[in-house]
């Protein structure tokens, strides 16, 4: 298998809407990303949710995940008036949205896809977290679904966009992962790949020449596809200054939140080269890509979960 599974990398992105307090009244910079919570919601009925309400609301929502990913049409507003019949009387579709966005900010855990409409929501129920991990880890096509996505079409342009904002919380979920079928993930990782290096390598020569440096853009090199994949880096770009970038490019067809893989090479690289390497981070490649610019330190703004190792017998010595 190869190297890039060895470290899962998760965005520090935000969990909660500016301007929205954390609905357990603790503070967002805290190191309490799994709790008992009480949505606006509970409060209102005195009721927290059942373990056979968040049965119902998790396999809900991961059957909107599969058909989004799969490329299905469905109706977010007619899934929560759905779900609102089978659950205890005086639950609202706001208190379902809301708990789907705990849903989402479980998957980013996990390291899985989640619904872009819904943004994810720490402070989230561990009960939540076991439901999910039960779920998927009983449905084997489900996970492969997740995993391999659907194809999808090279994308022409890119915009770039700030990142989302960042958080600090511990990846709880990585201890108990569901069984993920790591060659697919290879095989898609590969696939969306190659999409958003050449995505890049647009963006880079247009960036450039915008700039008047029709030069410098003629010399950006896609080194991945022409070079081979062990520089460390996927593209060679230049800064105003005739200066060298090394950009790596990581691509989902999916939000901002979702997690990707690096590899130490690619993480050892990263820290030798500080003042110019880049990350540019490429998503919602199916609905018009989006790049935001990672130029600060990986390990500054990255949460880094080991997923596998290399292992070989100790050899005794003689």
């Amino acid at each position: 298998m190869r190297e890039f599974l060895a470290a899962l990398i998760g965005v520090r992105c935000g969990m909660r809407e500016p301007g929205v307090a954390p609905s357990t009244g603790i503070s967002a910079s805290s190191n309490t990303a799994v709790v008992e919570q009480r949505t606006a919601d509970d409060a209102v009925t005195g009721e927290t949710w059942s373990q056979e309400e968040v049965r119902k609301t998790v396999r809900d929502y991961l059957a909107m995940l599969v058909a989004e990913t799969e490329g299905t049409v469905y109706n977010k507003a007619n899934h929560r008036r759905a779900l609102i019949l089978r659950l205890r009387r005086g639950r609202t579709e706001a208190a379902i949205e809301f708990k789907h966005q705990n849903i989402s900010a479980v998957m980013v855990d996990l390291g899985l896809p989640y619904i872009k409409g819904y943004r994810p929501r720490g402070n989230y129920q561990r009960s939540l977290v076991d439901e999910v991990r039960t779920q998927l880890g009983n449905r084997a096509e489900t996970r492969n679904v997740l995993v391999t996505g659907r194809p999808v079409r090279s994308s022409v342009g890119a915009s770039l966009v700030a990142p989302p904002p960042t958080r600090r919380q511990p990846y709880e979920a990585a201890r108990h992962q569901p069984p993920i079928d790591y060659v697919a993930l290879q095989v898609e990782n590969i696939r969306l790949g190659r999409i958003g290096e050449e995505l890049v390598v647009e963006l880079e020569k247009r960036r450039l020449a915008d700039l008047g440096l029709p030069d410098l853009a003629e010399r950006v090199r896609w080194v991945a596809s022409v070079d081979g994949d062990g520089a460390g880096y996927d593209v060679r770009s230049y800064d105003l200054g005739g200066t060298e970038l090394y950009i790596e490019v990581k691509t989902t067809a999916l939000g901002a939140s979702t997690p990707f893989y690096l590899s130490s090479a690619e993480l050892a690289f990263a820290r030798e080269h500080v003042q110019s390497y880049r990350l540019y981070r490429v998503y919602d490649l199916e609905d018009g890509p989006k790049v935001f610019v990672i130029d600060e330190p990986l390990l500054d703004v990255l949460e880094l979960a080991p997923i596998t190792f290399r292992a070989q017998l100790a050899v005794a010595a003689s």
